[in-house]
């Protein structure tokens, strides 16, 4: 540990003593530039040559190239890449563009109402402001001045001044489950003056704010799941009641991500063992295996009215959960593809909630 925390400190130095520009410099010097091209070599008379190759020839510059970049004026930085770590995220293979994909079940306007709530959520807490907007679709921010976000990431200078904005557009597909935000930089000021960038410097700034963006909605992401956790500890109202169709399910009183979470941690106790849970179909996939004996046996009593659930040993069931507004209806599918009975949802309902309504499972 004591020789990472040199090496730390030692970097830190190494990185003071050198200026913004040199950062971005090869190391060394540049008196290659300096070189001329050697003589074509003259053979004594009678001498036979060796057979030339053109194997360490020096590819012929393209005639669109910037002949200027050499020496201190190349920028050696690597591409920056798009890092996809928000939930759902995808790295996109578009070569013009600098964006990422997500995807989702949602429907096409839910979808895109979500992409547009992070978007604006993320320019609201940077303060970025809103220069121009289509709701759901496009915005470009007002002009970031010297954003630090951005003086820390490329190492600059308190004094060096950099004034930019950006174009966010959301693109969701007719279907609604795939859908590309890209980011594009649409003016960049060093030092008050507008500065022509190349594809590459400026492909590196949009993916750092696409980063940027994406950063955050990971983070609010793994919040609210912290919230969701801490409501799932507190007891959930459940009730009997029917669907659109007549059925008799389960009504939950929470919203569907709250409800979802929450019977992760009820099922197995009531010895509906999660195989395997898939939220595009909105299905926990179970095994039953009666609770015989153990902590949560005790949680049943027929002198309190609660018995355990009595299912086939075993046997698969899907318990499936559907949103309605601010409620969530559970139904239970058995192996053969049909739902219980609405006798047997009865019989097990003191069983659910009582286990929904306990606190900190």
């Amino acid at each position: 540990m004591r020789k990472l925390y040199i090496a730390l400190c030692g970097g830190i130095i190494l990185s003071g003593c050198s200026s913004f520009s040199e950062r971005h410099q090869a190391s060394g010097n540049f008196e290659y530039l300096n070189q001329t091209t050697e003589k074509q070599i003259k053979y004594p008379e009678g001498f036979t040559p060796l057979k030339h190759s053109t194997a360490y020839d020096i590819p012929a510059i393209s005639p669109k190239a910037n002949q200027q970049l050499v020496g201190n004026k190349l920028d050696i930085r690597a591409p920056s890449l798009v890092m996809p770590v928000a939930p759902n995220a995808l790295v996109s293979d578009s070569t013009g563009k600098t964006e990422v994909i997500f995807e989702s079940f949602l429907s096409h306007d839910k979808f895109r109402d979500d992409l547009w709530n992070k978007l604006t959520t993320f320019i609201t807490n940077q303060g970025y402001g809103v220069g121009s907007e289509q709701v759901g679709q496009s915005l470009t921010t007002r002009t970031i001045v010297s954003d630090e976000y951005f003086k820390v990431l490329f190492g600059l200078e308190e004094e060096v001044s950099l004034d930019q904005q950006y174009s966010f557009d959301i693109n969701v597909e007719p279907q609604g489950h795939k859908a590309t935000v890209s980011v594009s930089l649409t003016q960049h000021q060093e030092q008050g003056e507008n500065v022509e960038l190349n594809q590459f410097a400026k492909r590196r700034y949009e993916a750092r704010m696409l980063n940027h963006f994406l950063s955050q909605v990971y983070v609010e992401h793994n919040k609210q799941l912290l919230a969701n956790r801490v409501k799932t500890n507190k007891g959930i109202k459940l009730e009997l009641g029917l669907d659109n169709e007549q059925n008799t399910v389960y009504q939950i009183h929470a919203p569907y991500e709250l409800a979802w979470e929450k019977l992760a941690t009820v099922l197995p106790k009531l010895g509906l063992e999660v195989e395997d849970r898939d939220k595009s179909v909105n299905t926990y996939f179970t095994k039953f295996s009666p609770i015989k004996d153990g902590f949560w046996s005790n949680l049943f009593s027929e002198e309190d009215g609660v018995e355990a659930i009595k299912l086939e040993k075993n046997d698969k069931y899907q318990v499936k959960l559907v949103e309605r507004g601010d409620i969530a209806l559970l139904t239970i599918v058995d192996s053969k593809g049909e739902r219980l009975s609405s006798d047997k949802m009865r019989e097990m309902l003191a069983a659910f909630r009582e286990l929904m309504a306990k606190k900190a499972l």
